[in-house]
């Protein structure tokens, strides 16, 4: 059963950032008598408690706040601080509906709207929010097939209630820095503000989010189009006022994400010169994901379970996880070996040569589905018989794992083994090798773009998907048989890896002109850098964000 803040999308903002986002902004009225502020998904009154609180200083004369809650238990909560706060000069208009409905009204224009948004994924969302979401994006000339959570369509919102002076202040997941659907409406928001100033966070503010946060300000009105990014150690430097805001002129000339603003203009332009020199990974492989079972934990199964239900003439090896494989370059037969005597699930149940499924032990596992609802899940049901897992193929080459920690995982496969779709099947194009392929794969350039391209998690796990992975820029060589043995032996003894990239990077640029030892040196400190940030490592190297 899914959590209620899980579907509902509700994490509650600390007091800490409430707090500096109410006196931040309000520093930028100065002058004003009045203010009219929004709030689109009120909670439990957070925010409503630090406008009360900075107001009592008289920063304004008047101040009308319109409160948008969903869940009316909440909306309760937040206009009990009224009470707890009597305030004179202070108006609240409470509005219990959906932000996505309340936009349907006059919701009228606001000088300042203020928030943390729902983060409510889109398979969690009703039909007529999905309808809604959809239409809040067209409107703003955005792809509604960009929807992936509603917190686009909640800043999308906000920014057509702004005044043409006014102030947006959101607390949002770091997946508008970095996801690809998040592009255009990056785009959209530079587009509609004069300034943006971008807060990242070395903390997890939301524990129970499992994702990074970022607060977002936009400026409709301001000297100087520019976007302006700072990294807070920790969320009470918010409060001393301990951080240095800095553009970064190169983020917006180049494709790279805002994730990877702490990176400077002079170090942007020297990995985007570089990557134009060299193909791609499409170039040199074919690449796509692994077998798709839809219950990993009925189709792959144990040597136990094999024996048990006489499941010998319908297995083949596969490989589930990439933790599986963790320190290996080669995945060979004994290693699969081990990995069955360990008992993990190492076995594919291939049930298309099944021609009876009334006959044998194969009967009594069949029904262990039918119990489990297995036949009724969604890729289930699209299938001939619910049991015949398609598009199986061959064992392939090598495979790449779309997750790591440390660095990416690509493998060659000695063992002929199926991978899941945790992986990328690899296949060699004409006249290009596999262990030539991934020798030359591990290198800083590619490995700098690994981390670009990609998205990653809280904790520090970076991902990529396909296309991501297609379009890493490789610097291919030609190795022999044992110059390939020497690195694998190198990567599976546990070797420092900074220290094996170093010399694969000598290695693989020596023989491209213009690529100095210093140029190469340079390309270790940014991946450095890169990984630092996403590993969340403290180091002074990450400062100054953005500069020179």
């Amino acid at each position: 059963m899914k959590s209620k803040k899980k579907i509902n999308g509700s994490y509650y903002t600390p007091a800490e950032l409430t707090d500096f986002i109410i006196d931040y902004t309000f520093e930028k009225f100065n002058g004003k008598e009045s203010i009219d502020i929004l709030e689109p998904s009120a909670g439990d009154g957070a925010f409503l408690r630090a406008i009360i609180d900075h107001n009592k200083n008289g920063c304004f004369k008047e101040v009308n706040v319109t409160l948008v809650e969903k869940d009316p238990q909440e909306l309760q909560k937040a206009l009990q601080i009224l009470k707890q706060r009597p305030i004179t000069n202070t108006s609240v208009i409470p509005f219990n509906c959906d932000f996505l409905d309340f936009l349907n009204t006059d919701a009228g224009k606001y000088s300042l709207i203020v928030g943390n948004p729902p983060y409510i994924k889109k398979n969690y969302l009703s039909a007529p929010q999905i309808e809604m979401c959809g239409k809040i994006h067209r409107e703003a000339g955005l792809s509604k097939n960009k929807i992936k959570n509603i917190w686009s369509a909640f800043v999308i919102g906000c920014v057509t209630c702004l005044t043409d002076d006014g102030i947006l202040a959101l607390v949002l997941p770091s997946e508008l820095l970095q996801v690809k659907f998040a592009d255009e409406i990056r785009r959209f928001l530079y587009k509609e503000f004069e300034r943006i100033e971008v807060f990242t966070f070395k903390q997890i503010l939301f524990k129970g989010k499992g994702q990074e946060t970022i607060l977002f300000i936009g400026y409709k009105n301001s000297t100087g189009k520019d976007v302006f990014f700072t990294d807070i150690q920790d969320v009470k430097d918010l409060k001393n006022r301990k951080f240095t805001l800095k553009p970064n002129i190169s983020i917006q000339t180049t494709s790279t994400k805002w994730t990877h603003h702490f990176l400077t203009s002079t170090e942007l332009d020297l990995i985007y010169k570089l990557r134009r020199d060299f193909k791609s990974v499409n170039d040199y492989c074919t690449s796509k994901p692994g077998i798709v079972t839809a219950a990993n934990h009925y189709f792959i199964v144990t040597e136990d379970i094999v024996k048990e239900f006489g499941l010998q003439p319908f297995i083949i090896p596969i490989i589930q996880r990439g933790f599986f494989v963790n320190g290996r370059v080669v995945f060979k037969r004994e290693d699969f070996d081990l990995l069955v005597k360990s008992g993990k699930p190492s076995y594919f149940l291939s049930l298309a040569e099944l021609n009876d499924e009334r006959e044998g032990k194969i009967v009594d596992y069949l029904k262990i589905g039918l119990n489990s609802g297995i036949d009724t899940r969604y890729k289930c049901v699209k299938r001939k018989r619910w049991f015949e897992v398609p598009n199986i193929g061959a064992p392939p080459a090598g495979f790449f794992f779309k997750r790591c920690h440390r660095y990416p995982k690509l493998l060659k496969n000695d063992a002929e083994v199926l991978v899941t779709d945790s992986a990328y099947k690899i296949e060699m194009k004409d006249n290009y090798n596999i262990d030539c392929f991934i020798y030359s794969f591990y290198n800083s350039l590619t490995i700098i773009f690994a981390e670009l391209e990609g998205r990653y998690y809280g904790g520090g796990v970076l991902e990529l998907t396909p296309n991501e992975f297609k379009k890493l820029p490789l610097p291919y060589i030609e190795i022999d048989s044992n110059k390939f043995n020497e690195f694998v032996l190198d990567s599976e003894a546990n070797t420092d890896r900074d220290a094996l990239l170093g010399k694969n990077d000598k290695a693989i640029f020596c023989s491209n002109n213009g690529i100095t030892p210093e140029i190469i040196d340079k390309l270790a400190a940014i991946r450095k850098k890169l990984m630092k940030r996403r590993l969340k490592e403290r180091t002074s190297e990450l400062q100054p964000y953005g500069q020179d």
